[in-house]
């Protein structure tokens, strides 16, 4: 018999003593995140925000199975530690869900000062409310989506996935959806007006049509791009090509794609 996906990724959790030592290490008491875990395995159980509490004071919100999942990634297996050559980066945050990603840059680069897009209300809310208790000053959460053209989309959504709503109804596994608002890259850029040190892109799917449609005068602008890709949807391959013609050369690691400006381009 074939276990449910959310049942298959608790057990994993419970039986690795390594990971044990992992959740000791980030968080104030591993065993919250166990309990939590067990907690918001069935969805609907229970509704209640649960919080961990990392080791420098920060606190995690969990309304979510899927925030467990996505905690794990960023801060235990550190998926998106990247190095970074400035005290206060510019970052930008495309599909910032609860603000996790910005939580943990925070606290790698606590003068960061992150623009978090997130057009999805229900997580729209829980990033406003990462912000909140945490107190993370000069980050910036911004209800709209990104995408090639500016205009309005139909948002498709995950009913399962709380990172997993989509452009593409095959990639949310479901036809309903939500309007939202839709900005481009170039825009975001005009109005910045500064260099941006690192873009983080995990918007399930749209991140193809973004990258395929950024110019070069653009990507100048860019010192590096982190992307997690989806390849059932799209030639990786073909994306690579257009990144590196951009000037970027591209390092797998952690199951995403990481770009940075040659030196020569």
């Amino acid at each position: 018999m074939r276990l449910p996906w959310r049942l298959k990724w608790t057990l994993g959790q419970l039986v690795r003593p390594g990971d044990y030592r992992r959740h000791s290490a980030v968080l104030r008491s591993a065993p919250a995140f166990y309990f939590t875990t067990l907690k918001k395995l069935i969805p609907g159980l229970s509704s209640e925000i649960k919080y961990l509490q990392l080791v420098d004071g920060h606190v995690i919100p969990v309304r979510d199975f899927m925030t467990l999942y996505i905690y794990k990634e960023i801060f235990v297996d550190r998926c998106y530690d990247v190095i970074l050559d400035r005290t206060a980066p510019v970052i930008l945050d495309i599909g910032a869900n609860s603000g996790l990603f910005a939580l943990r840059l925070k606290q790698l680069y606590p003068s960061a000062k992150i623009a978090c897009y997130e057009p999805f209300p229900p997580n729209f809310v829980q990033l406003e409310n990462t912000i909140a208790v945490n107190g993370l000053n000069e980050v910036t959460p911004l209800q709209k989506a990104v995408g090639a053209h500016r205009g309005r989309a139909k948002l498709f959504i995950h009913k399962r996935n709380m990172g997993g709503h989509s452009f593409y109804a095959a990639e949310a596994h479901n036809t309903d959806h939500v309007d939202v608002e839709v900005i481009d890259v170039p825009s975001i850029l005009g109005d910045l007006q500064q260099q941006v040190d690192l873009l983080k892109l995990d918007c399930e799917g749209a991140e193809f049509d973004i990258l395929m449609n950024l110019a070069a005068s653009d990507a100048r602008q860019i010192r590096r791009i982190i992307v997690e890709t989806t390849s059932d949807l799209y030639n990786v391959d073909q994306l690579n090509a257009q990144m590196s013609s951009l000037g970027y050369q591209h390092q797998p690691r952690n199951g995403l794609s990481l770009y940075t400006q040659r030196v020569d381009a």
